[in-house]
């Protein structure tokens, strides 16, 4: 289970890491090509963020793997339960306290569909080797 976790959680951050950057490198992030104030601080600060969804989402994995009728629909349960968070959730909750336009958050809250999607798969993909109530056995 370790070994599942460490390989699950350095995927997930690899995948958000070469997302975001297919998703900057067609312009799709807000302010895209501009210079970004505090560099290196900036990237550490999105570096924890997504290290704690990737610990959210392996975390929401292990609870719903094996609901479900196949191991895929397990990963895609899973990343579409986060993302209801990271993003309708958002969008309503900034919209509704009035701090920025909802329209360029919806945007970014489909974005991240797409992200959390991939990454349930990948780690519906990286969980067959477990099973859930599946006990290892010592030689």
């Amino acid at each position: 289970m370790f070994r599942f976790f460490f390989q699950a959680f350095f995927l997930l951050l690899a995948a958000m890491a070469v997302m975001s950057a297919a998703f900057a490198a067609l312009g799709l992030l807000p302010g895209a090509g501009e210079p970004v104030a505090g560099g290196a601080r900036m990237n550490v600060q999105l570096l924890t963020v997504w290290a704690f969804e990737a610990l959210a989402l392996i975390t929401l994995f292990l609870v719903v793997q094996g609901r479900f009728a196949s191991w895929w629909l397990d990963g895609l349960v899973a990343g579409w339960l986060a993302w209801i968070f990271r993003g309708p959730l958002l969008v309503v909750t900034i919209a509704g306290a009035r701090l920025a336009p909802p329209q360029a958050w919806w945007n970014q809250a489909l974005r991240w569909w797409l992200v959390y999607t991939v990454c349930g798969l990948l780690l519906a993909a990286a969980g067959r080797s477990i099973r859930p109530g599946a006990v290892e056995e010592e030689p």
